[in-house]
Order: structure tokens, then sequence, then C-alpha cells
């Protein structure tokens, strides 16, 4: 299983030289290696051996699980692993799968919202990346626009904004 922390600091009470120094600077969050700790409790009745997890972001009432793999694995057959995270930590869990693509990584973080389109625009000389869906689909977001525009900009290494025709 790929964790941002390593399996000793997993298992264990305590992180590692190496582990306690990205924790310190910033490369994970202690979001990530509660995360990772679950995760390695949640293998011993699942087996989430090819499980891959980059990292979390808290949106409030809601946990972001970004994996670069199959997001499959870590919802687990009839969801039995996303709820037990979900349990774990006590509020909603949604896995987002990081693909090279980001107009389908969007529509996971997303769903059961469509994307239209991305727009990149340029302001000042900062890029903004506009994010286009449909009008009669803002009532069904999940997450309140506000909330997700800082999460979906920390994610995307820009400012992002979302725009509804």
């Amino acid at each position: 299983m790929q964790t941002p922390i390593c399996r000793p600091c997993a298992i264990g009470d305590k992180l590692c030289p190496a582990c306690q120094s990205k924790l310190g600077s910033g490369a994970m969050s202690k979001l990530d290696v509660d995360i990772s700790r679950i995760l390695y409790k949640i293998n011993e009745q699942h087996n989430l051996s090819i499980a891959s997890f980059s990292h979390a972001l808290d949106a409030g009432g809601q946990v972001l699980i970004f994996t670069p793999g199959e997001p499959g694995v870590l919802i687990g057959r009839g969801g039995k692993v996303v709820s037990a995270l979900a349990a774990a930590l006590g509020r909603r869990v949604r896995i987002v799968s990081e693909s090279g693509d980001q107009r389908r990584s969007l529509e996971d973080l997303l769903s059961p919202v469509k994307v239209i389109g991305i727009n990149e625009a340029f302001h000042a000389g900062t890029a903004i990346a506009r994010i286009r869906l449909a009008k009669e689909d803002e009532s069904r977001l999940k997450l309140d626009v506000r909330s997700l525009e800082p999460l979906v900009s920390k994610w995307m290494g820009k400012k992002a904004e979302f725009v509804f025709e």
C-alpha cells in the first residue's frame, strides 16, 4: 500500500525522522498521517495491498482523499472501505482519482455534477482556472462553491473559480 508515511510509522504511534520532516515542511498534513494509519488498520480486514493514497484535504464536514491509482480499491466492495474510513474519521469521505486528466478528476470530485469545460484565463499575470458547470446542476453540488474554490485552487496549484452557465 502506498501512503504519504512509511509502513513502520503507520503501524506505530510515532513518526520516524523522515516522516516527521515531511510533516514539519508541509509536504503532508496531520490528516494524511491519520488517514494512513486508519488505512493500515482497515487493511487487516480488507486487502488494500494495491491501494494508493497521495494526500487528503479537509472540506469541512467532508474529507477528500486523492488517489493516483484506482479509486475502486479505496471505495471497496459495496463501499465497505470508504464506510470504515468515514466511521473512523467521523465525517463523510469522498475518494477522488488523481489521473493526468484534470477534467476527469474534477468530475470525480463534483459528481453527480458534470463539468462542461475548464478554461484558463489570465488576469494581471496570474492564471485562473474557470471551471464551467451547468446552471441546472448548481443545486446538485454536495459542497458549497465558496468552500470548494480554495480546495480546488490548492489542488490545481492555481486560482480556481466556478462559473454556472
